[in-house]
């Protein structure tokens, strides 16, 4: 009995064994994987590329109770940017807009951080009736030959924006009005690309 009841506790502990830490350890080396991925780049990647595509497009006014009886208005923007050099798109997640009018602005995080792959963030929206523009200068690193040098890439990018189609939210959960693009993606061409060496640290 005293033996049935070993083996039986040898099977146990060696079935619980084998289920749980080898999916982690995979799952971890898949995730370092990815982020190399996005790295694995270098000034060659881009000589054919003309500039990032726009894929998400997404404008809401907000209505933001400052006190019991008063309430200011808000735009938040859900942006996603394509990088084809690196494949990476860059989610801008209801970053809070500061300036309209062709003023370049810093990405400040909304619901969520910024991505983790962009050295810096900056954007410039112009909104009209019938179009606008939108652009973006971001900032961003490739391992290129030497990884222990990466190379440090800047790009501005300016599209003119089709007009948006706006809906009526009624304040539903806090948004009166809600825009997006009238077309499904927008290019976004390079008004200027460049790259060097990255500063040490990065």
């Amino acid at each position: 009995m005293v033996l049935l009841t070993f083996f039986l506790t040898g099977l146990l502990l060696a079935s619980q064994a084998a289920a749980s830490p080898a999916p982690r350890n995979y799952q971890l080396q898949d995730l370092s994987v990815t982020a190399l991925q996005s790295r694995s780049c270098s000034a060659t990647t881009f000589s054919n590329i003309t500039g990032f595509i726009l894929t998400e497009y997404q404008i809401d006014t907000v209505e933001v109770a400052t006190n019991a009886s008063q309430s200011q208005t808000q735009t938040i923007a859900t942006f996603g940017v394509l990088n084809p050099g690196t494949g990476d798109t860059y989610r801008l997640d209801r970053i809070p807009i500061s300036a309209g009018g062709g003023t370049w602005s810093v990405c400040r995080a909304g619901e969520t951080p910024l991505p983790s792959t962009l050295e810096q963030c900056q954007y410039l929206i112009e909104r009209g009736r019938q179009s606008g523009r939108l652009g973006f200068r971001f900032q961003w690193l490739c391992d290129g030959a030497n990884p222990s040098k990466p190379l440090l890439f800047d790009a501005t990018m300016i599209a003119t924006l089709p007009f948006e189609v706006c809906v009526d939210r009624e304040g539903e959960g806090g948004v009166s009005l809600s825009c997006g693009m009238s077309q499904t993606e927008v290019d976004l061409p390079f008004a200027n690309i460049s790259w060097g060496e990255a500063p040490a640290g990065d």
